[in-house]
């Protein structure tokens, strides 16, 4: 289970420089986060699990529309009948479902981003179908690799399932790739931001702002994220920033909410909603997405 501190609750997340899933919060008194020990036993779960459900599926594929002599990774007992297989099929996916929807759960609660918390769920999950699909698919032509090639190319009756675990294979291979090369960069900027969040809080100048909503920028599923401006006053006179919000339609704070910003006088700032007052929201149905 997801532990019960996270950012999220503490919404709206506000960031001067970054925009949709990008933008990266931290609960207050929560030290930031890094990869965890637990992270990596459900990266290995959902790579494996993954793997399983691809190798299972296409050879389940490869069983139905081969020749006869032709050879599946996985070769399903003819005693089993299908409904017996779609339901343990069903358990395996559903475990599966559940292990990648905890890893993505828990990395977004540690990190506090969703695009790192997305990415690093996506790495195994696509790494998985593309190794299990491809096991698939070599199994298929070991018996004669070149005759079935050929009548794969050519398209011939029998060896369906030799042509999708290949597209299988590649598209999802060639989509890990791009999400492993994005992971390293997703990960370091959501725990720099945290450690500058941490670092602002602490030893940042704090002054009191109020927050001006604008339009709504765009919907993360049924979540908003608005343009907002925050007045605030300081020693240098009052100015204003320009910021993006992230929230739900139920924590859309009314304009004129009081908020804290701080700032390192380097032009880094950090923006919340002040914990002392106490913010009135927008009715939920004025920030709800049309259906």
């Amino acid at each position: 289970m997801v532990d019960s501190t996270d950012w999220w609750d503490h919404r709206p997340v506000f960031s001067t420089t970054d925009k949709m899933s990008r933008i990266t919060g931290l609960g207050p008194g929560e030290q930031p986060g890094h990869v965890t020990t637990r992270m990596l036993v459900s990266v290995l779960l959902c790579f494996l699990g993954w793997g399983a459900v691809s190798l299972l599926g296409t050879s389940a594929l490869c069983g139905t529309t081969s020749a006869p002599s032709s050879t599946c990774a996985v070769d399903i007992p003819g005693h089993i009948s299908a409904g017996w297989f779609i339901a343990a099929a069903v358990v395996v996916l559903y475990l599966v479902l559940a292990v990648t929807t905890d890893l993505n759960a828990h990395a977004r609660q540690r990190l506090g981003q969703r695009r790192a918390a997305a990415l690093l769920r996506s790495a195994p999950l696509l790494a998985g179908m593309s190794v299990g699909a491809f096991i698939s698919a070599a199994t298929a032509v070991a018996p004669d690799p070149s005759d079935v090639l050929r009548r794969t190319v050519h398209g011939e009756i029998g060896t369906e399932s030799v042509a999708v675990s290949v597209v299988v294979a590649v598209l999802t291979g060639l989509w890990c790739v791009t999400v492993v090369v994005r992971l390293p960069s997703a990960l370091l900027h959501a725990r720099q931001r945290q450690l500058t969040i941490e670092r602002l809080r602490r030893d940042g100048r704090r002054y009191a702002g109020q927050v001006q909503l604008g339009r709504v920028v765009i919907w993360l599923g049924h979540d908003p994220e608005l343009e907002v401006t925050i007045a605030c006053d300081s020693p240098a006179g009052s100015h204003q920033l320009q910021a993006r919000m992230r929230t739900s339609p139920d924590r859309v704070p009314a304009d004129g909410s009081r908020v804290v910003v701080f700032d390192d006088l380097r032009g880094v700032v950090h923006i919340e909603l002040d914990p002392e007052a106490e913010p009135a929201f927008e009715p939920e149905a004025r920030y709800a997405p049309s259906e």
